[in-house]
Formats: structure tokens, C-alpha cells, sequence
């Protein structure tokens, strides 16, 4: 007699919400926090080094876009290896590097050559983490409330920002500007605790012929049916090995390109604001406590941003016109801070810029882990947002050049308003949901394994 089938994500995405579901959010959104944390205190940093290390605007940037140069190769490189090896040790390796070699620039990154080598190591650990944790939590998540959860784990990273602000201002007043990086060591003691209680992603055990843990995790997940997942023939539609290859496959070849051109559009913009900002309103006459509250308002209206915009994508927009509404809204919010002189008007424009372009960075990720089917979604996630890093990268350095040459305050926010309206016009190609690959993908039927 054969046996029923039941196919993973069929099952996973007709499931309740439960408190397993929470749970994965929880441990996500903490993975993700270490991710924003670590990436942007050396937007911290710079108020304390520039005139020591004799830095230019354009050098004082790259504090920042150096960690962003190992976090694009970690992008790159981590969801190849999370679709052959799994999620669950990837992301352990990804806390465990950034937390060793975040300890590491306390203790060695003495000048701006040590100090940009080691946040470049720092980040080959930190790319592995938000785009994958986007990638996982969406394999477990309900239909009905994964945009708006799933924006809940990549939250995380905005909430580290508000961290990295407020130890900034309450733990270097006398300049010691390490302390910030043995904190971010705790994403290393975070690792070890995954190891305990980190589940792997039931997709992908059924994938690799591990059914048995998959119906384990999925039982937490529906209970009711615990005893036909024990007997039933799990299944993941069209199962094939990971292959980098079908990301530019023709069914997605147009997606691909569209989502990675958002992804730079936007990380230059979620980058080149980070950075600047804090340094730029202390410019603008603000004090140095104050400028640092502009960074911790920045990233912390980016949560706000995530939430709301995943509620309105799943209620009303769809995550695709919800990201290209974001991202015009950003543009006038950025062109506002450009022609404000207030400091309450400094202060609302801020929020609204982390609101729409930091937020519509996290539906950008969630876009890009439904796209893919299972067997490419940490690659497609990975090398979005490996291309995306190179935005990142020249977000603070063109930032710091734009102010080198001009002047001013002004120029670097216009320059994020015109990135984040380009950005409108990159989104719109992005479009639909893959959970097998299409008869059209354009790829042979049998995958070599390396």
C-alpha cells in the first residue's frame, strides 16, 4: 500500500500560528540584531578616529563600507552553502566568525589599516546572517502572516542599530571606542547557545532525504498531525540539489536582475544614511549625544517601517507594491531632511527616511526568499544581497567623497532620495512566488554534485 503524501510547504503554510512559530522569529530577530549591531558601529567610531588617524570624509567612510567588503563575499558565498549543507550550521558559523573577529578589532584595530582589514573578516561572518535568517523563517512561517513575521526576524538589525546608538552615546564618552566591538563579541556566545536550540529548516531535511527530523519539527508546528507526518511521504516540490545556476535561469533571470538593482539602489541609501548620519547633524550644530539620538531614531523607525510595511503587504499591497510605495515615500522623506533647518524637522524627516528606505530594505528581503524556490533561496538571498553589498560598500565612501567635494550637509541626503526614487522603477520587474522550479527554468534535469 502506498503511502499519502504531504508536501512541506503546503502543510507549513496552511499551519496556525503557534508558539514554535514565535520562537523562530525570536531567535532570528536576535541573530539579526548582532547583523546591525556589529555592521554599523563603526558609524560610532568616526567622531573618535578622524582627527588620531588623519582621515578625509571619503577614508572615514570606508570605516564603515570595509566590514560591508566581507559582508558582500559572505552574502555571495553563504547561501551556496546553506542550500548544500543546511541553514542551521551556516548561521552558527556566521555568529561565531563575526563575534571572534568583532573581539579581535578591540583588541587590534589600532589603526585605519588593522582596523579596516579585521572589519572585513568581521563581515564575512555577518552576511550570512540577514539574508539567511530571511530565508529560513519564510520556510516555516503560515501563508497568511509570513510577510508580516518574517519582517519581524529581519527587524532584529534595526533594533541593533538602535543598540549601536545607544551604547555609543552612554559607553564612549571618554573616547574609548572599543568597548563596542567586545559587545558585539556576544554574537559568538549566541552561537554556541544555537547549537542546543536551533532547529534546521524542515525543507530542507526533506530535501536531503532526512524526513524523519522533518516531521519531528513539523509535529511542533501542527500537532494534530504528528502521527500522519510519521507515516506519511514527505515530499518539497521538485526537490532538486542546490544550484547557484538557477537564479539566472530564464524564469528568473528577469526577477534576478530586477532584485539585485534594488538591492544596491537601497543599500547604498540604507548605508550612506547609517553612516553619515549621527557625524552630519552633529555638523548641522546638534550636540554630540544628540547626533547619535538621530542614529538611534534612524534605525529604530526602520522596526516600525518592517512591521507596517509587512501588514500592508500581506492586507492590502502585496510585498512587491508595498516595497515601490516605500521607497517613493523614502525619496521625499530624504529630500526633506536635505532642505530642513529644525531640529524637530531634522528629526521627523530622519524617522521617516529609516521608516520607508531602512523598512523597505527588509520587504526587499522577503521579496527576494519567496522568489526563489527551495533548493536556491539561500543562494538567490545570498547573491542579491552580495551584489546588493556593493552598494552598501559605496554607499559611505561616495557619501564621504559627495562631502568631500561639495561641502556641506545637503548633497548626501540628495543623493540617497535620488537612489531610493530609482529604486521605485527597479522594483517594479519583481514579481510572483516560486516554490518548485517552473518546466521553463531553462536548466537540465539532473544537477552535477560537486
Amino acid at each position: 500500500m502506498s503511502l499519502a503524501t504531504a508536501d512541506v510547504r503546503e502543510e507549513l503554510g496552511e499551519a496556525p500560528l503557534r508558539p514554535f512559530h514565535w520562537m523562530l522569529v525570536g531567535l532570528v530577530a536576535l541573530a539579526t540584531l548582532f547583523d546591525g549591531y556589529d555592521t554599523l558601529i563603526p558609524s560610532y567610531v568616526i567622531h573618535f578616529v578622524v582627527k588620531p588617524w588623519h582621515l578625509s570624509s571619503s577614508s572615514a567612510g570606508f570605516l564603515v563600507s570595509s566590514g560591508l567588503i566581507g559582508f558582500a563575499v559572505g552574502s555571495l558565498v553563504h547561501g551556496v552553502v546553506a542550500d548544500r549543507i543546511g541553514r542551521r550550521p551556516t548561521l552558527i558559523a556566521g555568529l561565531l566568525v563575526s563575534g571572534v573577529f568583532s573581539v579581535l578589532t578591540a583588541l587590534w584595530g589600532t589603526s585605519f589599516a588593522s582596523f579596516i582589514t579585521l572589519r572585513a573578516l568581521t563581515g564575512l561572518g555577518l552576511g550570512v546572517l540577514l539574508p539567511l535568517g530571511t530565508a529560513y523563517i519564510n520556510e516555516y512561517l503560515p501563508d497568511r502572516v509570513h510577510h508580516r513575521l518574517a519582517v519581524l526576524g529581519g527587524g532584529g538589525f534595526g533594533l541593533g542599530g538602535v543598540l549601536a546608538a545607544i551604547t555609543g552615546v552612554n559607553l564612549t564618552s571618554d573616547g574609548n571606542w572599543h568597548v563596542l566591538f567586545y559587545l558585539g563579541g556576544g554574537a559568538a556566545v549566541l552561537g554556541l547557545v544555537y547549537l542546543a536550540v536551533f532547529p534546521e529548516s524542515a525543507e530542507f531535511l526533506v530535501a536531503r532525504g532526512r524526513s524523519a527530523e522533518a516531521a519531528r519539527l513539523m509535529s511542533r508546528v501542527r500537532p494534530d498531525r504528528a502521527a500522519f507526518y510519521r507515516t506519511a511521504d514527505l515530499v518539497v516540490a521538485k526537490a532538486e540539489k542546490a544550484n547557484w545556476r538557477l537564479v539566472l535561469a530564464p524564469a528568473f533571470r528577469k526577477r534576478t536582475i530586477a532584485l539585485w538593482a534594488s538591492s544596491f539602489l537601497l543599500l547604498f541609501s540604507v548605508y550612506g544614511l547609517s553612516s553619515w548620519t549621527p557625524e552630519l547633524m552633529i555638523d548641522r550644530g546638534e550636540g554630540f549625544a544628540t547626533g547619535y539620538v538621530f542614529g538611534a531614531v534612524l534605525q529604530g523607525m526602520s522596526i516600525v517601517g518592517a512591521v507596517v510595511g509587512g501588514l500592508v503587504a500581506d492586507r492590502y499591497l502585496g510585498v512587491r507594491r508595498a516595497l515601490m510605495v516605500w521607497c517613493g515615500l523614502g525619496a521625499i522623506s530624504t529630500l526633506a531632511v536635505a532642505f530642513t533647518a529644525t531640529t524637530a524637522g531634522n528629526m521627523i524627516g530622519v524617522g521617516a527616511a529609516g521608516l520607508f528606505i531602512i523598512g523597505g530594505q527588509f520587504l526587499l528581503n522577503n521579496v527576494c526568499a519567496v522568489t526563489y524556490p527551495v533548493q536556491a533561496r539561500g543562494t538567490g538571498a545570498g547573491f542579491m544581497l552580495g551584489f546588493g553589498r556593493v552598494g552598501g560598500i559605496l554607499g559611505p565612501y561616495i557619501g564621504g567623497w559627495l562631502l568631500d567635494g561639495f561641502g556641506g550637509t545637503r548633497v548626501l541626503f540628495v543623493a540617497v532620495a535620488v537612489a531610493s526614487l530609482l529604486a521605485v522603477a527597479t522594483t517594479s520587474p519583481v514579481t510572483g512566488r516560486a516554490d518548485a522550479v517552473p518546466a521553463a527554468a531553462g536548466l537540465p534535469d539532473t544537477v552535477p554534485t560537486p
